[in-house]
């Protein structure tokens, strides 16, 4: 929940999550305290793009390494159709 969370309120996915909470731990934090911790900047975090590139929702998997969990979001994503935004460069 709180990987799809995170990515949804910031507008961006899991892995820029990831990188900017690392350049800034400070902001991320205070971040997190605000918002109940529901924001964990970690892979897994996937957004949800309709077919104009239109945020449409996210999506969180945990449960494995961050990667993994990135893969299955994606590949859930993928089948319904629709875009994947993990955030990666």
């Amino acid at each position: 929940y709180a990987k799809a969370w995170g990515t949804l309120g910031m507008g961006f996915g899991g892995r820029n999550l990831q990188a900017r909470a690392k350049n800034n731990p400070a902001f991320f934090g205070s971040l997190s305290d605000m918002c109940g911790g529901n924001i964990v900047p970690n892979p897994g975090g996937v957004l949800i793009k309709d077919g104009n590139g239109k945020i449409i929702g996210a999506v969180g998997i945990s449960g494995d390494t961050g990667e993994n969990d990135e893969l299955c979001a994606v590949a859930g994503i993928a089948a319904a159709g629709l875009t994947a935004d993990t955030g990666a460069s």
